[in-house]
């Protein structure tokens, strides 16, 4: 039993399919034709998508006949009979690649863009800038045929050159790099012109202006360069000029040819300097006063090449002794001759303007330094002072060479020869007559304040020594006074026994160290520590080597404390540290009196 509805769409299809073997004329004798069509065409045939034209692809005797395909796809038909591109080994019929009636968005073209061999099937190879990613392609292919593309580079890009180079890029443009930056790729070897030197930094556009490549005059420099000589050295600029110095270059000029070699600072010059204005004829070098202006004043005869020469004009070869007798040596070696030589020029000028005059000039100390001494000392330096140094630091006092060591080394002058205008200059009286002064008094009161304020009477260096430290009493000894220095005196600072005080002592009153009078008693320095108990005189028990109580004879005091075991026992065993009154006072001391009986030590 057949389904609800079944025969209903059973026979609308018969009915269908009846009218249209109606409709259809007759082409064959007992073969009627019935046009069925099975489904829509795709958007590239969409105007033949009616039933009025199916004749154009279907004969009704042969099905669909690829040569009515080819009638409308002419150039795929050329490249069949051409064997070119991906049809060049089609034999069958279109169908076999390509089928209809898949709806309009069903594609023809079975071509699997990835796998597709570009330059194999087309012969144009995609590389470079055509290769980059996100090129398409439907970046050259604008319409959907493939076919219609050209190889030629405008077929794509505008000729921005405006057909003036013609209408093939590749001998100047690589699609291995972007046209904007050819320039940078481009190769200048196959042109006309190569570029060397400068040439081949300069932009393109200093030659190329207004995107001209075509017609420039490079036969001679004047086509790009500013001809500076006014042709007065003719058109051809290489003789001179080299390109890889636009300026001209030592090296590219044979200076000697024109008579006068270029050596030195000469070879360092611009041309201008010399050649002014651009002047061709022969120039005056005999003497160099042609070109230079004489510093000197007419103060020099002598042409300037026998002091200076062509490395630098700053510097001479002056021999100055052997030409004035004045060797320059130490401080004056290396001097500038306009510090010595400038005696035309104001004072108030600066040294690098002062004019170099070499007359008048003296070999005498006071015709270039200032005498600090005002000529208290005479008019000759070396004496005190020498060229290495113009402070006299190597001078060697004729007088007493001993008393100018130690301390006295190395201190200023001024420290000891004051003028008589100074304030301390009253120990130094000038000789009238001899322009000199008399040498300052060796005496140590002359500039040393005393220290001890008049508690000494012998003379300083009995004590002192210009070689220590500070002038530390290094000759002091205690030996030859009162009280000699032993044990554990003979160590201990000054300052121990002779503290420093402010009192009135014989010179008036102040601050020094307590040299006289000082007590020689030893609690006079030293605290007691028995509080009384003991007999003033401590070296009874103690010594100087050590203070402390190395052993006690209790001998002569009673048998009973000399012998057997209370022979070794320690002092503390019997005298113990109490705290309470003793003969000095109230305190804490070891109690030296004990009671003599047994029972006061054993219960």
């Amino acid at each position: 039993m057949a389904r609800k509805g079944a025969p209903m769409r059973t026979g609308l299809a018969a009915v269908m399919a009846l009218a249209l073997f109606a409709a259809t004329p007759a082409r064959t004798m007992g073969a009627p034709q019935v046009r069925v069509s099975p489904g829509p065409l795709s958007a590239a045939h969409a105007k033949l998508d009616d039933l009025a034209n199916c004749g154009r692809c279907h004969d009704p005797a042969r099905g669909l006949a690829a040569e009515r395909c080819l009638a409308c796809h002419k150039p795929i038909a050329d490249r069949i009979v051409r064997r070119k591109g991906v049809h060049r080994g089609v034999t069958d019929d279109c169908r076999r690649c390509h089928t209809e009636h898949r709806g309009v968005d069903g594609d023809l073209r079975r071509l699997d863009r990835q796998t597709f061999d570009h330059a194999a099937e087309t012969g144009f190879v995609l590389d470079g800038q055509h290769a980059r990613s996100g090129v398409t392609c439907t970046s050259c292919h604008k319409s959907r045929s493939f076919v219609d593309v050209r190889s030629d580079c405008g077929s794509c890009h505008a000729d921005a050159h405006k057909g003036t180079l013609g209408r093939t890029c590749t001998p100047c443009h690589r699609t291995t790099v972007p046209f904007k930056q050819t320039r940078n790729d481009f190769d200048h070897a196959g042109a006309r012109f190569v570029l060397t030197g400068a040439h081949l930094v300069a932009a393109c556009e200093k030659c190329h202006a207004g995107g001209v490549f075509r017609g420039l005059k490079f036969e001679d420099c004047s086509g790009c360069h500013k001809v500076s000589h006014r042709r007065s050295l003719g058109p051809t600029c290489g003789s001179c000029h080299v390109t890889e110095r636009w300026a001209t270059a030592a090296r590219g000029f044979e200076h000697a040819k024109a008579g006068f070699a270029l050596a030195g600072a000469h070879a360092r010059m611009a041309c201008a300097k010399c050649h002014v204005a651009g002047v061709r004829t022969p120039l005056a070098h005999d003497r160099c006063a042609a070109c230079h202006a004489d510093a000197h004043r007419t103060s020099v005869r002598e042409d300037c090449h026998k002091c200076h020469d062509e490395e630098s004009f700053r510097k001479a070869s002056f021999d100055h002794g052997a030409r004035t007798g004045f060797a320059l040596a130490g401080r004056h070696e290396g001097l500038p001759c306009r510090k010595c030589h400038t005696g035309l020029s104001a004072p108030d000028v600066p040294l690098a303007l002062k004019v170099l005059d070499f007359r008048g000039a003296t070999g005498r100390c006071a015709s270039c330094h200032r005498d600090q001494h005002k000529g208290e000392f005479g008019l000759v330096c070396n004496a005190c002072h020498g060229p290495a140094t113009f402070k006299a630091a190597g001078f060697v006092h004729p007088r007493s060479p001993g008393f100018f060591a130690g301390r006295h080394q190395g201190l200023a002058c001024v420290r000891c020869h004051v003028r008589a205008s100074d304030p301390r200059g009253a120990r130094i009286e000038p000789v009238s007559g001899r322009g000199q002064a008399l040498p300052p008094s060796m005496a140590c009161s002359g500039c040393h304040v005393d220290v001890h304020f008049g508690q000494v009477e012998a003379p300083c260096e009995r004590c002192h020594a210009v070689d220590a430290a500070k002038f530390a009493p290094t000759r002091f000894s205690h030996d030859g006074g009162s009280f000699r220095l032993a044990g554990r005196h003979a160590s201990i600072a000054c300052a121990k026994c002779h503290p420093l005080q402010t009192a009135v002592f014989p010179a008036g009153a102040g601050t020094a160290m307590r040299l006289r009078p000082v007590a020689r008693d030893c609690r006079s320095c030293h605290q007691d520590p028995h509080m009384g108990q003991a007999d003033p005189d401590c070296a009874r028990c103690h010594t100087l080597t050590s203070f402390t109580l190395a052993a006690y004879d209790h001998s002569g005091l009673d048998d009973l404390f000399g012998v057997a075991t209370h022979a070794h026992l320690p002092c503390r065993a019997c005298h113990k540290v109490e705290t309470g009154r003793f003969p000095a006072g109230w305190g804490t001391a070891m109690r030296l009196k004990v009671g003599r009986t047994c029972l006061e030590c054993h219960p």
